[in-house]
């Protein structure tokens, strides 16, 4: 049995906890911006902490099957940051060429420009968070 979870592939979720705004429903790990988005510093520590969770856990060497980037609305965050992210992540990780890469999204932090950086960033799906759609109640 232990063999066959050393042998699994990994999905990971990496967290973006920064919103335009704070919900009042949401009860995850989250914080309105108040200013800029430390993007570099929080793209530095998040790998940091990843290379010692591989050295922790001893997952050198493992299938990376998909990773999920959620949040807060990771929409925020420049496509520039966004690949800097998957593109340390990826060359951790054995993967597969389409491995599925989902960004979190909400309809009112993105435009069409904002899109095409992602996808070619490496994103291949969206998971867009609807709240309402209509423009005058999206934050």
């Amino acid at each position: 049995m232990l063999e066959l979870l050393e042998n699994r592939p990994l999905s990971l979720y990496i967290h973006i906890p920064w919103c335009v705004e704070k919900c009042p429903y949401c009860d995850f790990n989250s914080h309105a911006v108040k200013s800029a988005i430390p993007e570099q510093d929080y793209v530095a520590a998040l790998i940091a902490d990843l290379d010692e969770d591989i050295e922790r856990f001893g997952l050198t060497n493992r299938a990376l099957y998909s990773i999920f980037i959620g949040g807060g609305t990771p929409s925020l965050f420049s496509a520039i940051s966004i690949k800097s992210i998957l593109k340390q992540v990826l060359s951790r990780f054995d993967h597969k060429v389409d491995i599925e890469i989902t960004l979190e999204a909400n309809p009112g932090t993105v435009e069409a420009d904002k899109f095409i950086g992602f996808f070619d960033a490496g994103v291949n799906r969206l998971s867009i968070g609807v709240q309402s759609f209509s423009s005058d109640k999206l934050i």
